[in-house]
Protein backbone atom coordinates (compact mmCIF):
# COMPACT_ATOMS: atom_id res chain seq x y z
CA UNK A 1 0.00 0.00 0.00
CA UNK A 2 1.45 3.14 -1.33
CA UNK A 3 -0.93 5.86 -0.17
CA UNK A 4 -2.42 5.65 3.79
CA UNK A 5 -4.66 7.17 5.68
CA UNK A 6 -3.50 7.85 8.83
CA UNK A 7 -5.50 9.73 11.56
CA UNK A 8 -2.83 10.95 14.21
CA UNK A 9 -3.95 11.93 17.77
CA UNK A 10 -3.23 13.73 20.72
CA UNK A 11 -4.58 14.85 23.56
CA UNK A 12 -3.19 18.48 23.63
CA UNK A 13 -2.87 21.36 21.41
CA UNK A 14 -0.94 20.73 18.35
CA UNK A 15 2.23 23.04 17.88
CA UNK A 16 2.16 23.97 21.28
CA UNK A 17 4.18 21.47 23.02
CA UNK A 18 7.86 19.73 22.11
CA UNK A 19 5.50 16.50 21.65
CA UNK A 20 3.23 18.86 19.33
CA UNK A 21 6.08 19.83 17.68
CA UNK A 22 6.88 16.82 16.50
CA UNK A 23 3.89 15.67 15.47
CA UNK A 24 3.33 18.60 13.42
CA UNK A 25 6.66 17.79 11.96
CA UNK A 26 5.54 13.66 11.29
CA UNK A 27 2.34 15.47 9.86
CA UNK A 28 4.06 17.42 7.67
CA UNK A 29 7.28 14.81 6.20
CA UNK A 30 4.14 12.21 5.96
CA UNK A 31 1.96 14.20 3.91
CA UNK A 32 4.85 14.91 1.87
CA UNK A 33 5.37 11.12 0.73
CA UNK A 34 1.41 11.40 -0.34
CA UNK A 35 -0.32 9.92 2.83
CA UNK A 36 -3.94 11.60 3.64
CA UNK A 37 -4.22 12.50 7.41
CA UNK A 38 -6.56 13.52 9.98
CA UNK A 39 -6.15 14.84 13.48
CA UNK A 40 -7.57 14.83 16.85
CA UNK A 41 -6.62 17.16 19.41
CA UNK A 42 -7.41 18.62 22.40
CA UNK A 43 -7.92 22.63 21.91
CA UNK A 44 -9.33 25.73 23.83
CA UNK A 45 -12.79 26.41 22.96
CA UNK A 46 -11.43 30.11 21.95
CA UNK A 47 -9.04 27.98 19.53
CA UNK A 48 -8.69 27.89 15.96
CA UNK A 49 -10.99 25.33 14.82
CA UNK A 50 -8.42 24.22 11.47
CA UNK A 51 -5.30 22.18 11.47
CA UNK A 52 -2.69 24.25 10.31
CA UNK A 53 -2.17 22.40 7.35
CA UNK A 54 -5.11 22.66 5.16
CA UNK A 55 -5.22 19.46 3.75
CA UNK A 56 -5.25 17.91 7.11
CA UNK A 57 -9.01 17.19 8.01
CA UNK A 58 -9.05 18.42 11.60
CA UNK A 59 -11.54 16.37 14.53
CA UNK A 60 -11.14 18.92 17.39
CA UNK A 61 -11.87 17.87 20.99
CA UNK A 62 -13.18 21.35 22.56
CA UNK A 63 -12.35 22.39 26.37
CA UNK A 64 -13.45 24.79 28.57
CA UNK A 65 -17.07 23.91 26.65
CA UNK A 66 -20.60 22.75 28.06
CA UNK A 67 -19.61 18.93 27.36
CA UNK A 68 -15.64 19.79 28.49
CA UNK A 69 -15.81 22.28 30.87
CA UNK A 70 -12.24 22.56 31.93
CA UNK A 71 -8.96 23.56 30.08
CA UNK A 72 -6.95 21.09 27.95
CA UNK A 73 -5.64 18.45 30.07
CA UNK A 74 -1.28 18.61 29.68
CA UNK A 75 1.50 16.21 29.87
CA UNK A 76 3.24 18.37 32.01
CA UNK A 77 2.02 19.68 34.79
CA UNK A 78 3.47 23.72 33.31
CA UNK A 79 2.65 23.56 29.84
CA UNK A 80 2.77 26.75 27.82
CA UNK A 81 -0.73 27.74 28.27
CA UNK A 82 -3.78 27.26 30.53
CA UNK A 83 -4.06 23.41 31.32
CA UNK A 84 -5.77 20.74 33.29
CA UNK A 85 -2.97 18.37 35.27
CA UNK A 86 -3.97 14.78 35.07
CA UNK A 87 -3.16 14.45 39.02
CA UNK A 88 -6.00 17.16 39.38
CA UNK A 89 -8.57 15.04 37.16
CA UNK A 90 -11.32 13.93 39.15
CA UNK A 91 -13.24 10.74 38.02
CA UNK A 92 -16.39 13.03 36.45
CA UNK A 93 -13.53 14.89 34.66
CA UNK A 94 -11.67 11.64 33.31
CA UNK A 95 -15.48 9.98 32.36
CA UNK A 96 -16.18 12.90 30.51
CA UNK A 97 -12.68 13.25 28.60
CA UNK A 98 -13.56 9.23 27.94
CA UNK A 99 -16.85 10.00 26.21
CA UNK A 100 -15.85 13.29 24.59
CA UNK A 101 -13.00 11.55 23.36
CA UNK A 102 -14.62 8.48 22.42
CA UNK A 103 -17.58 10.42 19.93
CA UNK A 104 -15.22 12.67 18.14
CA UNK A 105 -12.75 9.29 17.60
CA UNK A 106 -16.05 7.58 16.58
CA UNK A 107 -16.99 10.87 14.12
CA UNK A 108 -13.80 10.96 12.48
CA UNK A 109 -13.35 6.75 11.72
CA UNK A 110 -16.61 7.26 9.82
CA UNK A 111 -15.78 10.45 8.13
CA UNK A 112 -12.13 9.58 7.14
CA UNK A 113 -11.85 6.01 7.15
CA UNK A 114 -8.45 5.57 8.27
CA UNK A 115 -6.03 2.84 7.57
CA UNK A 116 -4.39 2.78 11.02
CA UNK A 117 -4.46 5.64 13.91
CA UNK A 118 -0.77 7.02 15.28
CA UNK A 119 -1.60 8.20 18.89
CA UNK A 120 0.87 10.40 20.61
CA UNK A 121 1.83 9.51 24.40
CA UNK A 122 1.27 6.12 26.13
CA UNK A 123 -1.44 7.15 28.52
CA UNK A 124 -4.86 7.72 28.74
CA UNK A 125 -6.65 8.68 25.36
CA UNK A 126 -4.23 6.07 23.53
CA UNK A 127 -5.85 3.52 26.17
CA UNK A 128 -9.22 4.93 25.14
CA UNK A 129 -8.27 3.97 21.26
CA UNK A 130 -6.88 1.25 21.71
CA UNK A 131 -10.11 -0.16 23.94
CA UNK A 132 -12.39 1.28 21.02
CA UNK A 133 -10.62 0.11 17.54
CA UNK A 134 -10.64 -3.36 16.96
CA UNK A 135 -9.93 -3.40 13.55
CA UNK A 136 -7.47 -1.07 12.26
CA UNK A 137 -4.41 -1.28 13.63
CA UNK A 138 -3.03 1.76 16.67
CA UNK A 139 0.38 2.41 17.31
CA UNK A 140 2.29 4.91 19.18
CA UNK A 141 5.12 7.01 19.73
CA UNK A 142 6.54 7.86 23.87
CA UNK A 143 7.32 11.16 24.15
CA UNK A 144 8.84 10.60 27.77
CA UNK A 145 6.39 12.30 29.35
CA UNK A 146 3.76 10.31 29.61
CA UNK A 147 6.20 7.54 31.59
CA UNK A 148 6.63 9.81 34.17
CA UNK A 149 2.88 10.31 34.81
CA UNK A 150 2.52 6.67 34.97
CA UNK A 151 4.90 6.93 37.58
CA UNK A 152 4.10 9.80 39.71
CA UNK A 153 0.21 9.07 39.73
CA UNK A 154 -2.15 6.66 40.05
CA UNK A 155 -4.75 7.70 37.28
CA UNK A 156 -6.55 4.29 35.91
CA UNK A 157 -3.06 3.15 36.01
CA UNK A 158 -4.29 -0.42 35.28
CA UNK A 159 -6.48 0.64 32.48
CA UNK A 160 -3.56 2.25 30.63
CA UNK A 161 -0.95 -0.43 31.22
CA UNK A 162 -3.49 -3.37 29.81
CA UNK A 163 -4.47 -1.19 26.63
CA UNK A 164 -0.68 0.31 25.85
CA UNK A 165 -0.03 -4.01 26.23
CA UNK A 166 -2.33 -4.14 23.31
CA UNK A 167 -0.68 -1.78 20.56
CA UNK A 168 -0.01 -2.99 17.16
CA UNK A 169 3.82 -1.44 17.66
CA UNK A 170 5.32 1.33 19.85
CA UNK A 171 7.64 3.68 18.67
CA UNK A 172 10.28 5.09 20.99
CA UNK A 173 12.27 8.20 20.84
CA UNK A 174 15.72 6.41 22.41
CA UNK A 175 16.76 2.90 23.52
CA UNK A 176 16.48 3.54 27.28
CA UNK A 177 13.19 4.80 26.36
CA UNK A 178 12.66 1.35 24.15
CA UNK A 179 13.71 -0.88 27.62
CA UNK A 180 11.71 1.20 29.90
CA UNK A 181 8.56 0.98 27.90
CA UNK A 182 9.15 -2.98 27.55
CA UNK A 183 9.33 -3.42 31.58
CA UNK A 184 6.36 -1.40 32.26
CA UNK A 185 4.06 -2.51 29.38
CA UNK A 186 5.13 -5.74 28.97
CA UNK A 187 5.74 -5.92 24.91
CA UNK A 188 7.79 -7.95 23.20
CA UNK A 189 11.53 -6.43 22.03
CA UNK A 190 10.28 -6.74 18.32
CA UNK A 191 7.32 -4.55 19.22
CA UNK A 192 8.87 -1.48 19.87
CA UNK A 193 10.94 0.43 17.21
CA UNK A 194 13.67 3.43 17.64
CA UNK A 195 12.89 6.41 15.21
CA UNK A 196 14.65 9.53 17.78
CA UNK A 197 13.48 13.12 16.33
CA UNK A 198 13.99 15.52 13.64
CA UNK A 199 13.56 19.20 13.09
CA UNK A 200 12.61 21.65 10.42
CA UNK A 201 15.69 22.10 8.13
CA UNK A 202 13.55 24.80 5.90
CA UNK A 203 13.19 27.32 8.66
CA UNK A 204 15.96 26.27 11.00
CA UNK A 205 19.46 26.66 9.36
CA UNK A 206 22.65 28.69 9.32
CA UNK A 207 22.19 32.00 7.80
CA UNK A 208 25.94 33.21 9.19
CA UNK A 209 25.26 36.70 10.49
CA UNK A 210 28.25 38.63 11.46
CA UNK A 211 29.57 38.08 14.68
CA UNK A 212 28.31 41.21 17.24
CA UNK A 213 29.99 42.09 19.43
CA UNK A 214 28.01 40.80 22.96
CA UNK A 215 27.92 37.08 23.19
CA UNK A 216 23.84 36.37 23.22
CA UNK A 217 22.76 33.30 25.44
CA UNK A 218 20.13 31.68 24.38
CA UNK A 219 17.41 29.52 26.37
CA UNK A 220 14.49 28.22 24.68
CA UNK A 221 11.88 26.30 26.29
CA UNK A 222 8.81 26.29 28.81
CA UNK A 223 9.55 28.19 32.00
CA UNK A 224 9.29 26.33 34.58
CA UNK A 225 11.52 24.87 36.87
CA UNK A 226 11.97 21.57 35.83
CA UNK A 227 13.74 23.07 33.03
CA UNK A 228 16.56 24.11 35.03
CA UNK A 229 16.51 27.72 34.50
CA UNK A 230 16.62 28.56 37.76
CA UNK A 231 19.83 27.12 37.76
CA UNK A 232 21.04 29.13 34.73
CA UNK A 233 20.50 32.03 36.20
CA UNK A 234 22.20 31.58 39.41
CA UNK A 235 25.13 30.16 36.95
CA UNK A 236 25.37 33.82 35.73
CA UNK A 237 26.44 35.13 38.71
CA UNK A 238 29.60 32.67 38.46
CA UNK A 239 30.21 33.25 34.87
CA UNK A 240 32.99 36.18 35.05
CA UNK A 241 32.60 38.07 32.13
CA UNK A 242 32.25 41.68 31.73
CA UNK A 243 28.46 43.37 32.34
CA UNK A 244 28.00 44.79 28.87
CA UNK A 245 30.02 41.59 26.39
CA UNK A 246 26.77 38.88 27.31
CA UNK A 247 23.13 39.43 26.54
CA UNK A 248 20.85 36.30 27.36
CA UNK A 249 17.89 35.83 26.15
CA UNK A 250 15.10 33.19 27.93
CA UNK A 251 12.29 32.35 25.02
CA UNK A 252 9.30 30.22 25.84
CA UNK A 253 6.04 30.50 27.80
CA UNK A 254 4.65 28.87 31.26
CA UNK A 255 1.09 28.26 32.73
CA UNK A 256 2.33 29.34 36.46
CA UNK A 257 2.49 33.02 36.62
CA UNK A 258 3.67 33.59 39.75
CA UNK A 259 6.39 30.79 38.99
CA UNK A 260 7.36 33.20 36.14
CA UNK A 261 7.25 36.27 38.15
CA UNK A 262 9.38 34.58 40.45
CA UNK A 263 12.25 33.04 37.42
CA UNK A 264 11.62 37.29 36.36
CA UNK A 265 13.16 38.18 40.16
CA UNK A 266 16.14 35.90 39.78
CA UNK A 267 16.45 37.90 36.71
CA UNK A 268 17.08 41.14 37.89
CA UNK A 269 19.84 39.79 40.12
CA UNK A 270 22.09 39.11 37.32
CA UNK A 271 24.73 42.02 35.97
CA UNK A 272 24.23 40.82 32.82
CA UNK A 273 20.92 41.85 30.47
CA UNK A 274 18.44 38.97 30.62
CA UNK A 275 15.70 39.39 27.61
CA UNK A 276 12.54 37.74 27.73
CA UNK A 277 11.06 37.42 24.63
CA UNK A 278 8.03 35.42 25.37
CA UNK A 279 6.63 32.56 23.43
CA UNK A 280 8.15 32.56 19.58
CA UNK A 281 6.55 30.96 16.30
CA UNK A 282 9.41 28.89 14.61
CA UNK A 283 10.59 31.56 12.48
CA UNK A 284 11.55 34.03 14.94
CA UNK A 285 13.10 31.16 17.11
CA UNK A 286 15.40 30.78 13.87
CA UNK A 287 16.52 34.20 14.04
CA UNK A 288 16.72 33.96 17.79
CA UNK A 289 19.33 31.16 17.22
CA UNK A 290 20.77 32.53 14.21
CA UNK A 291 21.73 35.63 16.56
CA UNK A 292 22.99 33.92 19.38
CA UNK A 293 25.89 32.09 20.31
CA UNK A 294 25.31 29.64 22.88
CA UNK A 295 22.39 27.07 23.26
CA UNK A 296 21.82 26.32 26.71
CA UNK A 297 19.10 23.87 27.95
CA UNK A 298 19.94 22.63 31.53
CA UNK A 299 16.58 20.62 32.27
CA UNK A 300 16.02 18.13 34.77
CA UNK A 301 13.59 15.74 32.74
CA UNK A 302 13.56 15.64 28.68
CA UNK A 303 12.67 13.10 26.17
CA UNK A 304 14.63 14.13 22.94
CA UNK A 305 14.65 17.66 23.07
CA UNK A 306 14.01 18.68 19.35
CA UNK A 307 14.99 22.38 20.32
CA UNK A 308 18.49 21.19 20.26
CA UNK A 309 18.77 20.00 16.79
CA UNK A 310 17.05 23.37 15.80
CA UNK A 311 19.99 25.49 17.81
CA UNK A 312 22.95 23.05 16.34
CA UNK A 313 21.42 23.72 12.81
CA UNK A 314 21.21 27.58 13.73
CA UNK A 315 25.07 27.59 14.37
CA UNK A 316 24.78 27.60 18.20
CA UNK A 317 27.44 25.84 20.25
CA UNK A 318 25.55 23.33 22.85
CA UNK A 319 25.23 23.22 26.59
CA UNK A 320 22.87 20.73 27.31
CA UNK A 321 22.27 18.40 29.89
CA UNK A 322 22.87 14.65 29.87
CA UNK A 323 19.66 13.36 29.22
CA UNK A 324 18.88 9.56 28.51
CA UNK A 325 19.60 8.54 24.88
CA UNK A 326 20.32 12.56 23.64
CA UNK A 327 23.92 11.72 23.24
CA UNK A 328 23.76 8.70 21.49
CA UNK A 329 20.62 10.43 18.69
CA UNK A 330 23.30 13.24 18.46
CA UNK A 331 25.65 10.29 17.23
CA UNK A 332 29.44 10.73 17.00
CA UNK A 333 30.36 13.28 14.47
CA UNK A 334 28.41 16.04 16.01
CA UNK A 335 29.61 14.96 19.51
CA UNK A 336 33.31 15.41 18.16
CA UNK A 337 32.87 18.69 16.85
CA UNK A 338 33.06 20.41 19.68
CA UNK A 339 29.90 22.74 19.53
CA UNK A 340 27.98 20.35 21.76
CA UNK A 341 28.88 19.84 25.77
CA UNK A 342 27.08 17.64 28.04
CA UNK A 343 25.90 18.29 31.79
CA UNK A 344 26.00 15.96 34.59
CA UNK A 345 22.42 16.04 36.12
CA UNK A 346 21.93 16.25 39.42
CA UNK A 347 21.06 13.43 41.65
CA UNK A 348 17.18 13.29 41.29
CA UNK A 349 14.26 12.88 43.83
CA UNK A 350 11.59 12.04 41.32
CA UNK A 351 11.67 12.49 37.39
CA UNK A 352 12.05 16.28 37.68
CA UNK A 353 13.32 17.48 40.80
CA UNK A 354 16.74 17.79 41.78
CA UNK A 355 18.73 17.40 45.07
CA UNK A 356 19.40 20.94 46.52
CA UNK A 357 22.68 20.18 47.85
CA UNK A 358 23.73 19.05 44.20
CA UNK A 359 22.66 22.32 42.64
CA UNK A 360 25.75 24.44 42.72
CA UNK A 361 28.09 22.18 41.56
CA UNK A 362 25.37 21.89 38.58
CA UNK A 363 25.75 25.64 38.03
CA UNK A 364 29.10 26.05 38.34
CA UNK A 365 29.47 23.10 35.27
CA UNK A 366 26.94 25.84 33.10
CA UNK A 367 29.38 28.30 34.29
CA UNK A 368 32.22 26.88 33.33
CA UNK A 369 30.82 25.28 29.78
CA UNK A 370 29.93 28.93 29.41
CA UNK A 371 33.27 30.21 29.71
CA UNK A 372 35.09 27.49 27.53
CA UNK A 373 32.49 28.48 24.56
CA UNK A 374 32.63 31.98 25.08
CA UNK A 375 36.76 31.83 25.26
CA UNK A 376 36.63 29.83 21.97
CA UNK A 377 34.37 32.49 20.36
CA UNK A 378 36.28 35.01 20.96
CA UNK A 379 38.91 33.70 19.70
CA UNK A 380 37.48 32.23 16.22
CA UNK A 381 34.67 34.90 15.01
CA UNK A 382 33.52 31.95 12.27
CA UNK A 383 30.30 30.44 13.65
CA UNK A 384 30.11 26.16 13.63
CA UNK A 385 28.40 24.86 10.37
CA UNK A 386 26.84 21.15 11.35
CA UNK A 387 25.74 18.72 8.66
CA UNK A 388 22.50 17.61 10.46
CA UNK A 389 20.46 16.16 7.22
CA UNK A 390 20.22 12.92 8.93
CA UNK A 391 18.04 14.46 11.84
CA UNK A 392 15.14 16.24 9.71
CA UNK A 393 11.31 15.57 9.83
CA UNK A 394 11.70 14.45 6.55
CA UNK A 395 14.29 11.24 7.53
CA UNK A 396 12.37 10.85 10.39
CA UNK A 397 9.25 10.45 8.03
CA UNK A 398 10.80 8.44 6.38
CA UNK A 399 11.46 5.77 9.01
CA UNK A 400 8.03 6.20 10.28
CA UNK A 401 6.97 5.26 6.80
CA UNK A 402 9.12 2.13 6.09
CA UNK A 403 7.51 0.78 9.40
CA UNK A 404 3.70 1.52 9.26
CA UNK A 405 3.55 -0.01 5.61
CA UNK A 406 4.84 -3.48 7.35
CA UNK A 407 1.99 -2.92 9.58
CA UNK A 408 -0.70 -2.08 7.51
Amino acid sequence: MDNIRILQITAQKPNSTGSGVYMSGVIESLHKLGHKQGVIAGIDINDEKNYSNKKVKFYPMIYNSERLPFPVVGMSDIMPYESTKYKDLTEDMINKIKGEFTYILDMAIKDFKPDIIICNHLYLITSVARERVKDIKVVAICHGTCLRQLKNIDLNHNYIISNINKLDHIFALHNEQKEEIIKIFKVKNDKVSIIGSGYDNKVFYNKNYKKEKEINITYAGKICESKGIKSLLNSLNILDCNAEDIIVNIAGSGSDQEKINEIIEISKESKYRVNFHGKLNHEDLSELFNKSHIFVLPSFYEGLPVVVLEALSCGCRVIVSKINGLEDFIGEDINNSHNILYLKMPRMINFTTPLKEDLPKFEENIAKCMEKFINEINEDKKRPNINMENKTWDGLGKKIDKIIKLIV
